[in-house]
């Protein structure tokens, strides 16, 4: 079929794999189909399956006090959920769920345990995208320890869009709709703020914002957002 032909991204765990063992993984299970706002997992229930994103774009959240969304990620092809829930066999830490129509391979736990028992260079490879996982999450809580929420804002939208950017006739449109508040929840800030910041972008014409639907305009300029000495509301540079 179409989606295991084509190339799995660099990283992901079928591309650190050989062909034989990339082969074996994709027998396992069958595939499913999911529709657009589908669950594929749920945060807090018990461990079962193991699925690998063949199509498409899933959403993980997970609900922090007074059941605010607390925490968003986005997985797509070549990414595997639930692989930690299936090696420890614990509850899943985070809900699942498609963002547009999803294929995904899905897999029982015990037989994607038994395949990384019976191949140690497959278990090694989950340990490096889990670790990889890991880096990341490290790496974006120590970025939002520092610098206002519009740069941090104007950060996630740059690594959006070149992850998962379509080019339009108009720059460059993020393939994922993201609501305010899971925008809110990437920058770690609070609605209110990152609504404040989304205005920020789009008065200076780098960012182009509607209803779920953000485009980058001027990846240049956002980058001086971003990275540079852009950081005040006024845009006016900071001080050296």
């Amino acid at each position: 079929m179409l989606e295991d032909s084509r190339p799995f991204p660099p990283g992901s765990l079928p591309a650190r794999l050989n062909p034989a063992l990339r082969q074996q993984l994709l027998s396992l299970g069958g595939v499913r189909h999911y529709l657009h706002g589908e669950m594929l997992m749920r945060e807090a229930e018990p461990y079962g399956e193991v699925i690998l994103i063949l199509d498409g774009f899933v959403k993980i959240t997970a609900n922090g006090e007074e059941n605010r969304l607390a925490f968003l990620v986005i997985r797509s092809r070549g990414d595997i959920l639930g692989e930690i829930s299936a090696m420890d066999q614990d509850t899943h830490t985070g809900t699942a769920t498609a963002a547009g129509p999803v294929a995904g391979r899905v897999m029982s736990a015990t037989a994607f345990r038994s395949f990384l028992e019976q191949n140690p260079p497959a278990a090694f490879a989950v340990a490096e995208t889990v670790a990889n996982k890991l880096r990341n999450s490290i790496r974006r809580r120590v970025e939002h320890v520092d610098g206002s929420v519009r740069g941090r804002l104007a950060r996630i939208l740059i690594e959006l869009a070149t992850l998962w950017g379509r080019a339009s006739d108009r720059g460059v449109q993020l393939a994922v709709g993201l609501s305010q508040p899971e925008l809110a929840a990437l920058v770690a800030a609070d609605e209110r703020s990152v609504n404040r910041a989304l205005a920020e972008l789009r008065n200076m014409k780098v960012v182009d914002v509607g209803y779920r639907r953000v485009i980058v305009l001027d990846l240049e300029g956002l980058e001086r957002v971003a990275f540079g000495r852009q950081d005040r509301p006024d845009g006016a540079s900071s001080p050296s």
